[in-house]
């Protein structure tokens, strides 16, 4: 099961952007959006604001906030940088023919793309000037097997040694890791890459999410009968993708605070969020916006405390947060 394969087909035929009427939450953009305001509250003499999207895909939700800056950020004054990382280079390449037929962006350096690399790489940017400030945008083409050193590395070398802001998986690409051993390595390594001072936004699914396959495939490994496919605990599943590719996923529970814990400095920050609950894909922006009045109310009842299994059972998408901004310690046992 090769994750680079497998998104280059889906990202190819097209239909996995096509799942549902609504791109960009509105929980995505609410989060991003604070994110961004406590970090320049944190740092405000910087000029240029990092941002590192982790499994960037078809950019999503990156590309809706180059769109929009420096319009949706008016107490900024510096350049945006984003560094748009994925294993797929069908899903890089659309981005880039999107930010630049839809958003009037600039061919920076020249996209190039090798499906078969065995190493990551900078693949190409595209950039705007917009009242006196830029937007770049650098396409990094990842390799799946490379481990997070390797990664963190090439990422540091993409931004110029500079500090990343903000760091962002949205829909989380680190689920489609295998093991929790390597998982955690990566989620401690987009700790580490983020400024202190800066903000980590990780948005897996949850409990909430893929209920029955986590049900069979608990019972499977149970029975110690998952076939040879990568299953080693609670959460591993294997499903079935829109053009019927098997794929691995890791749907996360306790563990997501467990990891949010351990990389979390006594001065920070952290907290989750709901992001999405339990509904079918979206047919409607009303479908979505009454999906979001519910996580709203979900994210006011169980506050900033630490969530039990019930709470992610409740919910479909997650973000994990940690935040550098000043602030008392979150993630209390009993708060909220």
């Amino acid at each position: 099961m090769q994750q680079r394969a497998i998104y280059d087909k889906r990202y190819d035929d097209g239909s996995y952007d096509r799942r549902s009427a609504v791109r960009v939450l509105s929980a995505e953009r609410r989060v991003l959006s604070e994110a961004v305001a406590r970090f320049l509250v944190s740092t405000p003499k910087i000029d240029q604001l990092s941002l590192f999207d982790f499994g960037y895909g078809t950019g999503r939700v990156s590309n809706e906030f180059a769109a929009a800056f420096p319009a949706a950020v008016p107490e900024f004054s510096g350049d945006l940088r984003i560094i748009a990382f994925d294993i797929s280079a069908a899903g890089l390449h659309k981005a880039s023919i999107s930010l630049v037929e839809e958003h009037q962006f600039h061919v920076l350096r020249p996209l190039v793309l090798d499906r078969t690399a065995t190493s990551g790489y900078n693949a190409g940017s595209v950039t705007r000037l917009s009242n006196g400030m830029s937007v770049t945008v650098v396409f990094v083409h990842g390799a799946e097997h490379e481990d997070p050193k390797a990664v963190r590395c090439l990422v540091e070398e993409v931004n110029e040694g500079r500090p990343i802001s903000i760091t962002t998986s949205w829909y989380s690409g680190i689920a489609h890791i295998p093991t929790a051993a390597r998982r955690a390595d990566f989620f401690e390594m987009l700790a580490d890459l983020t400024d202190a001072r800066g903000e980590l936004l990780i948005a897996p699914s949850v409990s909430g999410d893929l209920v029955k396959l986590q049900a069979v495939w608990a019972e499977r490994l149970r029975r110690g009968d998952v076939g040879g496919y990568p299953i080693e605990g609670p959460g591993d599943v294997i499903y079935e993708t829109e053009l019927g590719q098997e794929n691995f996923y890791h749907v996360f529970g306790e563990d997501l605070e467990e990891l949010l814990r351990a990389n979390t400095a006594p001065h920070q920050q952290a907290w989750l969020e709901a992001i999405r609950l339990p509904d079918p894909e979206f047919l409607s922006e009303a479908c979505e916006q009454n999906n979001y009045r519910r996580v709203q109310e979900f994210n006011r009842r169980v506050g900033r405390r630490s969530w039990r299994p019930e709470d992610y059972r409740q919910v479909h998408t997650a973000v994990a947060i940690r935040s550098g901004s000043p602030g008392e310690p979150i993630l209390s046992a009993t708060g909220g």
